[in-house]
């Protein structure tokens, strides 16, 4: 291949290059908060930094139980996640 790229086209592939590789890093840590223990730790976490009321909400469950693969429910008027 000929090297007639421009200097503005070879940062933007180098740029490229670091999202992709970023991309597959992030993969391969996401999958470390599947299932009931990913969703307890990230509940844990959310509770930890900002407070036992903001890690009851219902986006912050929310968020926790579709990262760890499972659906929000409401269980004696709290929401949980369930997973099948």
């Amino acid at each position: 291949m000929e090297n007639g790229l421009s200097l503005a086209q070879k940062g933007l592939y180098v740029a490229l290059l670091a999202l992709v590789a970023l991309m597959i890093i992030f993969s391969f840590i996401s999958l470390e908060n599947r299932g009931m223990e990913g969703y307890n730790r990230c509940i844990e976490r959310k509770c930890r930094i900002a407070g036992e009321e903001h890690c009851t909400k219902f986006r912050e469950v929310n968020n926790c139980c579709l990262g760890a693969g499972g659906r929000v429910a409401v269980v004696d008027n709290v929401y949980s996640c369930a997973f099948n």
